[in-house]
C-alpha cells in the first residue's frame, strides 16, 4: 500500500519534457493521479496518543521532488519571459503606431490651419476687391457727373464760341467798311470815329431836350446802345467825373427800364433821361443841365487808301 501511495505521487509531479517548455495548462481527467490506486479496506484511524511510527522518506525522492520543482519553476519563468517579450513586443508596435497616427493628426492639424489661413486670405482679398470694385463704382460714378458737368460747359462754351465768332464777322465786315476810311474823310471836324460810329463830345452844358435839339442840327442824334453788345463808351470819357446826355429815357413804371430813343420815338412826358457816367447809364431829370454826345454814321471815301487807327476801348 505504501509503494501505491509513491507512485501516486510521483505521477501527480510530473512534468514536460525539458527540451519543450511551455506555459501550464489545465490538467486532463484521464491524467488523474489517482486512476490506478487500487481501492482497498480504510485502515482503522489511531487514537490520539498513540501514533504509529513516523515515515521517513527517501532521499531520493527528495532530490526528485526539488528536482520536478526546478523544472516547473524554470518553464514557468520561460512562459513568463515569452508573455513579457511579446507585451514588450506589443507595446513597441502600439507605440511606434500610436507615433505614426500622431504624426498624420499632426499633418492633417497643419494642413487644416493652412487650409484656413489661405480661406481666411481669400475672404480679405474678397473683401478688399468688393471694396475696390465699389469704389471703382463711385468713382465711375463720379467722372460721369463730371463729364456731365464738361459737356455742358462745352455746349455753353461753344455757344459762346458761335456768338464770338458772329461778332467776330460783324467787327470783320464793319473793318472791312471802313478800311478806306480816315479821319478827314469819314467823320466832321472835331468828332470821333469810335466803334464805326462818328462822336461828338460837347463842352456845353444844356437840358436833354437841348442837348437832343443840337445833334439833330448837326444831322445826328444822341448816342445809343444800337448794335453793340453792352453798354461802352470811349475811355476819356469814362475817366472824366462829367455826365453826358445819351439817347435813352427810364420807363414812368417800378422797374425803370431803359427805353433807347431814336429820332422818331421820344416820350415827351418822360421825366427823366438816360446819362452816360464812369461807363454806366443813370438816371436824371431831363431838365438839368450836362454835356452830351451826339452820334451819326461815318462816311466812307473809296479813294482814300490809308488806314485808320481806330479807338477800340472798351
Amino acid at each position: 500500500m505504501a509503494q501505491s501511495v509513491v507512485y501516486a505521487d510521483l505521477k501527480f509531479a510530473a512534468a514536460p519534457p525539458l527540451t519543450d517548455p511551455a506555459c501550464p495548462a489545465a490538467p486532463d481527467e484521464d491524467d488523474s493521479p489517482y486512476e490506478n490506486v487500487p481501492l482497498g479496506p480504510v485502515p482503522a484511524v489511531a487514537s490520539p496518543g498513540r501514533w504509529p511510527q513516523r515515515w521517513r522518506v527517501p532521499a531520493g525522492l527528495l532530490a526528485a521532488s526539488l528536482l520536478l520543482l526546478l523544472v516547473a519553476t524554470v518553464a514557468l519563468g520561460a512562459c513568463y519571459w515569452q508573455v513579457t517579450r511579446r507585451l514588450q513586443d506589443t507595446s513597441q508596435e502600439h507605440a511606434a503606431e500610436q507615433g505614426r497616427l500622431s504624426q498624420e493628426v499632426s499633418a492633417r492639424e497643419q494642413s487644416l490651419e493652412q487650409m484656413r489661413l489661405e480661406l481666411a486670405w481669400a475672404r480679405a482679398e474678397l473683401q478688399r476687391a468688393w471694396r475696390e470694385g465699389n469704389s471703382s463704382r463711385l468713382e465711375l460714378g463720379s467722372r460721369d457727373a463730371e463729364l456731365g458737368r464738361a459737356r455742358q460747359e462745352l455746349a455753353v462754351l461753344q455757344k459762346e464760341m458761335q456768338e464770338v465768332q458772329g461778332e467776330l464777322r460783324a467787327s470783320e465786315s464793319n473793318v472791312s467798311s471802313l478800311r478806306a476810311c480816315v479821319n478827314t474823310d469819314c467823320c466832321p471836324s472835331g468828332w470821333v470815329l469810335y466803334r464805326s460810329k462818328c462822336l461828338f463830345i460837347s463842352v456845353e452844358r444844356k437840358t436833354w431836350w437841348e442837348s437832343r435839339y443840337d445833334c439833330r442840327g448837326k444831322s445826328a442824334q444822341l448816342l445809343v446802345q444800337g448794335n453793340w453788345p453792352s453798354w461802352t463808351v470811349p475811355h476819356f470819357v469814362q475817366a472824366s467825373d462829367a455826365m453826358y446826355w445819351i439817347g435813352a429815357q427810364f420807363s414812368s413804371d417800378a422797374k425803370r427800364t431803359v427805353v433807347w430813343q431814336d429820332s422818331k420815338q421820344v416820350n415827351l412826358y418822360s421825366p427823366d433821361c438816360g446819362l452816360s457816367a464812369e461807363g454806366k447809364i443813370k438816371s436824371s431829370s431831363c431838365y438839368r443841365n450836362y454835356r452830351w454826345i451826339c452820334e451819326q454814321p461815318p462816311k466812307l471815301s473809296s479813294t482814300s487808301k490809308t488806314l485808320l487807327p481806330l479807338l477800340d476801348v472798351a
